[in-house]
């Protein structure tokens, strides 16, 4: 008996187009996880595929491989992936930034804008807690619920946007990986399967995006305009922009001017 591909589906709504045509669907199971829980499945051999935060495809190149082209991606902004602070960026030397659990890429990717772009040394990073933190980070539709901003917290980066204008390069979030031992079969029908969803989806995009919308406080146009800000297969482009990427992520976590105190995000 042929067992089904274990899909780890990440909930938010610039994934949507991925999943529409895969639910319900013989010879798939669906298994809903936040990025950070898709890793470490895929990490512990619970799912067979899926959109893998980038930095995390890294750690699990012995035994996934990158499913043909498929990624998420911005080439400007991401609306979703957003920094918010009292302060302007510069001058979070000291602060103390709440960071989200559900993401690593994000993460790190805050990390290199604070060293390299802003060159500031924020004192720590803890779990998000508006009423504390001097700067949050918020990811996927968290983020979309607060995308017209928080009083308290009236300086808005959206990270896709500040790592386009300083490199020109589209930023790389995730990147769909396969288990190296699922069969050429299965794999090739995984492959033609995201192929039709994301055809379909973007011919069906406003019954598709209408429940999301309505969840989200947004208009079918805006969601139209969102998922139009990604590219969900890889260019030239995206596979330089993941190159530049793991050289500084490597060059700032080995870096000896680490933030000063390491809080736990919870």
């Amino acid at each position: 008996m042929t067992h089904p591909i274990r899909l780890g589906q990440i909930p938010y709504l610039n994934c949507v187009l991925f999943f529409h045509a895969v639910e319900g669907q013989p010879g798939f199971h669906l298994l809903p996880l936040v990025p950070s829980a898709l890793s470490g499945a895929a990490a512990d051999g619970a799912v067979d595929a899926g959109p893998v935060p980038l930095v995390d495809t890294w750690e699990i190149e012995d035994t996934f491989m990158p499913l043909g082209d498929f990624c998420i991606s911005t080439i400007g902004r991401a609306r979703s992936v957003l920094l918010f602070s009292r302060q302007p960026f510069d001058r979070l030397d000291g602060a103390q930034i709440g960071i989200t659990n559900e993401s690593s890429t994000s993460v790190r990717l805050l990390k290199v804008m604070l060293s390299q772009v802003w060159r500031v040394r924020p004192a720590r990073f803890v779990r998000v807690d508006e009423r504390q933190n001097d700067a949050f980070l918020l990811i996927g539709d968290d983020a979309l619920r607060h995308r017209r901003g928080t009083a308290d917290h009236p300086h808005v980066a959206d990270l896709g946007e500040v790592w386009n204008q300083w490199t020109g390069l589209p930023f790389v979030f995730a990147r769909w990986m396969v288990h190296r031992d699922l069969a050429d079969a299965a794999r090739q029908n995984l492959c033609d399967t995201l192929e039709r969803s994301l055809a379909d989806g973007w011919n069906q995009i406003d019954r598709i995006a209408a429940p999301r919308a309505s969840a989200l406080n947004m208009s079918i146009d805006e969601v139209r305009e969102y998922l139009h800000g990604f590219r969900f297969r890889a260019t030239a482009a995206e596979e330089e922009a993941m190159r530049k990427f793991r050289e500084l992520d490597a060059m700032v976590r080995e870096a000896p001017h680490a933030p000063l105190a390491q809080g736990k995000a919870k």
